[in-house]
């Protein structure tokens, strides 16, 4: 009966959280990302090919790809939305992984592992960081959900059935999926592979013959995205790297970049994510001067679920620049992390009746959770808006474009740094733009032969363009305005009679040709 309560209780908890994940995805202001990430998608769905028909900053292919496949398959023009809420989507999956796996690493104590679980989930959603990043129309929350369900796919397989090589192939497929929205993940794949020999069986035969299905599974995976760079593989390089390198340059040059050491202890300290660096501290102490009393029997299990947040903290580390939003990859696993320590810590009381280290672990799960809640309580004052669609950050732009659209002349082509706003509408872009202003601003610095490649215009090159292929309507007021100073000289400025201005509320400012 007790285990019936507290499960109608966990799933009411869950689906609070649930409501304040989605929330927090549909208040959040329009980001630059979402710009290209979205834009990839619905040229993807329009049948042009990735970085040799258009540009795909810093990042590999099957992101866009799965927008793609949504669009077409919802037959929809709400793309900043529909991005949105496959993100929620993976949020309230990650939220499912953090209690069913506490629920499996306890199976001997159901009750202590899905209150653990729960409380889990809170600190995750109630987690500042976390709570940034998440939500956006971009790939952080679906290469979380991939790597988070891989681990429950590790922890779960019995090496000795012959499930195992199915379990093994999924996990296989999952991280090169991750690793091929963003190439950092290779090295939480490089992990799990060296993890997987491990558990693979005793004699080198037996695993190779285990890691066979990942390698196979791998392999599949990576036929789209090698065929599409053996397409066009200057432009890969370029994209992925050359440009990336430009734009870090860019941002340092103009001081918007933010000192690494600075913005750790700053994300670090907050008290949200600080309660979890405390736990973890303490349950690593006390694990390591109970060890001879622990009978530890998973060792493999406890160390990988060790080292993922210390992976993601080392691919955050090794990134040129670091935003805020990659300290949030290494949370649900500090919190995933938590789980054997305080499992064999339960499995002492049951043991030796010696509970004190446990009592001490579940206090501070509880204040964690108090202090998580109590010092960043806009996560559920945002539940309110939920009534207020309109209001939606998705929806007012959806609605903002309709109306360019309708205002906008044939042939429809809008030059702008902000794509979404002329794609929702139905209008055209110039593909020198699907990037947002990630070329545009350091285009500049590229050779002619580069620009030509990747299709890329900047400053200089602008009038160029402009010439063979004048636009309809020009979106400023969305980007820097010293970026946009170009667009709005090389337009509108010549002859101002020939544009009508209109200045949107909490939106862009358009020129429209009269």
């Amino acid at each position: 009966m007790l285990l019936k309560v507290i499960y109608i209780l966990v799933i009411l908890i869950v689906l609070v959280l649930s409501l304040t994940v989605l929330a927090n995805s549909m208040t959040k202001p329009l980001g630059r990302d979402e710009q290209m990430y979205c834009t990839g998608g619905v040229l993807l769905a329009q049948g042009k090919m990735i970085y040799r028909d258009f540009s795909y900053v810093a990042q590999m292919p099957y992101h866009p790809l799965l927008y793609a496949a949504l669009y077409k398959l919802l037959n929809t023009s709400h793309y900043l939305l529909t991005g949105r809420l496959l993100s929620v989507v993976c949020d309230i999956l990650v939220m499912v992984c953090i209690v069913g796996i506490y629920r499996y690493v306890f199976r001997p104590f159901e009750i202590s592992g899905v209150l653990f679980g729960l409380a889990g989930a809170i600190l995750y959603v109630f987690n500042p960081s976390v709570d940034y990043a998440n939500g956006f129309a971009w790939n952080n929350d679906v290469i979380i959900l991939c790597v988070a369900v891989c681990f429950w796919l590790f922890i779960s397989t019995d090496f000795k059935r012959q499930s195992k090589y199915w379990r093994v192939a999924g996990i296989g497929a999952l991280l090169t999926l991750a690793t091929c929205m963003r190439i950092t993940t290779a090295l939480v794949q490089l992990l799990f592979f060296i993890f997987l020999l491990v558990k693979g069986g005793e004699s080198i035969k037996q695993k190779f013959k285990t890691i066979l299905p990942f390698l196979i599974a791998s392999a599949v995976v990576l036929i789209w995205p090698i065929w599409l760079i053996v397409q066009a593989p200057r432009a890969f390089i370029l994209d992925v790297f050359l440009i990336q390198i430009l734009n870090s340059e860019w941002l340092h040059k103009i001081g918007l970049v933010h000192n690494k050491f600075t913005l750790i202890y700053n994300s670090l300290t907050e008290p949200g994510y600080l309660a979890l660096i405390v736990i973890a501290v303490y349950l690593c102490v006390v694990v390591f001067l109970q060890r001879r009393r622990l009978a530890i029997s998973d060792k493999a299990d406890m160390l990988l679920a060790a080292l993922l947040p210390l992976a993601f903290f080392v691919i955050a580390l090794g990134l040129p620049r670091i935003w805020r939003q990659h300290l949030a990859a290494p949370v649900p696993f500090l919190i995933i992390g938590a789980a054997y320590p305080l499992l064999y810590l339960r499995k002492l009381v049951h043991k030796t009746g010696l509970g004190r280290h446990f009592k001490i672990a579940a206090v501070l799960a509880a204040l964690s959770i108090f202090i998580a809640v109590a010092f960043y309580p806009v996560v559920l004052y945002r539940i309110p808006l939920l009534l207020r669609p309109q209001s939606w950050t998705a929806i007012e732009l959806h609605k903002i474009s309709e109306d360019i659209a309708e205002k906008t002349k044939d042939p429809k082509l809008i030059l702008t740094l902000a794509p979404l706003y002329a794609l929702e509408g139905g209008c055209d872009i110039y593909p020198e733009f699907s990037a947002g202003s990630f070329i545009y601003r350091v285009a500049n610095f590229m050779t002619d032969s580069d620009r030509a490649v990747t299709h890329s215009v900047g400053p200089k090159t602008l009038r160029e363009l402009l010439e063979k292929t004048p636009p309809s309507a020009v979106i400023l007021g969305v980007e820097m305005e010293f970026l946009e100073e170009g667009l709005f000289e090389a337009v509108v400025e010549p002859d101002r009679q020939k544009w009508e201005k209109k200045e949107y509320e909490n939106g862009p400012i358009v020129y429209f040709k009269r």
